[in-house]
């Protein structure tokens, strides 16, 4: 006997389509080039560094993936527009900056220029999240 609304076991995975899988994946290869970038700073290993760098191609690839992958299976829906706007600014907003400070800009005029490139990535991705939310009238596809 249950009191209240019934649980539903796993809702959140229920939640997710196929191309939440890439973006997914989009957002792995963010990350593992921070964890690179950091693991080149403690090692000095060149290698750390080289594999940061080739993650950026696949997090991209992830991203041209993601899309066509919700295009083809018509799939839309605002949780995979809110994942991917995360994933973006992982891979190509912290990440890039976490390349350039282990590359060398270091400094405090660095790291402030490194922190507004994020910034304004954050705040684009924003914008278009409103924008396209109000275009989209409540539907879960851009009109």
């Amino acid at each position: 006997m249950t009191t209240g609304p019934e649980r539903r076991h796993f809702s959140m995975i229920r939640g997710f389509h196929l191309a939440d899988a890439f973006t997914l994946g989009n957002a792995a290869c963010g990350v593992g080039t921070v964890f690179l970038a950091m693991l080149f700073l403690r090692s000095g290993s060149l290698v750390h560094f080289l594999l940061a760098t080739a993650l950026a191609p696949a997090a991209l690839a992830f991203d041209v993936l993601d899309g066509r992958v919700a295009r083809w299976r018509q799939t839309h829906s605002a949780l995979g527009r809110e994942l991917d706007s995360l994933a973006d600014v992982i891979s190509f907003g912290v990440a890039p900056a976490a390349l350039a400070f282990a590359a060398g800009m270091d400094g405090g005029w660095d790291a402030l220029v490194l922190a507004y490139f994020v910034c304004c990535g954050v705040s684009r991705l924003a914008r278009y999240n409103v924008t396209a939310e109000t275009l989209a009238a409540g539907s879960d596809k851009v009109a």
